[in-house]
């Protein structure tokens, strides 16, 4: 195996280890994300600001999910070049694989 070929091969599994990594991070955020909500003292105001807190919560978690996701596919990329032994440009296309 050449030593490009081994490089290539740590930076990616880097960049995938690190994916994963900043997701577990983010998703270790959620208290400071999403803290108990207190009363407003009107319903109508308690359930907006409810409504508005579990938006909040979703797009973070939704955002950990897509960190994740980023992280399996550069593995993907990344056993497919070392099972396959395809070219960079390949690897690439593996990175872009559209979404359905």
């Amino acid at each position: 195996m050449s030593v490009d070929f081994k490089a290539v091969l740590s930076d990616l599994t880097s960049m995938a280890t690190t994916f994963h990594d900043q997701a577990t991070d983010y998703r270790n955020l959620h208290a400071q994300v999403a803290p108990p909500v207190v009363s407003g003292g009107d319903p109508g105001l308690d359930d907006a600001i409810k409504e508005v807190a579990h938006l909040i919560l979703g797009l973070h978690i939704g955002f950990a999910d897509r960190l994740d996701d980023h992280g399996d596919k550069v593995a993907y990329a990344r056993d497919s070049f070392h099972r396959h032994d395809v070219d960079v440009h390949g690897v690439f296309e593996d990175l872009m694989v559209e979404e359905g």
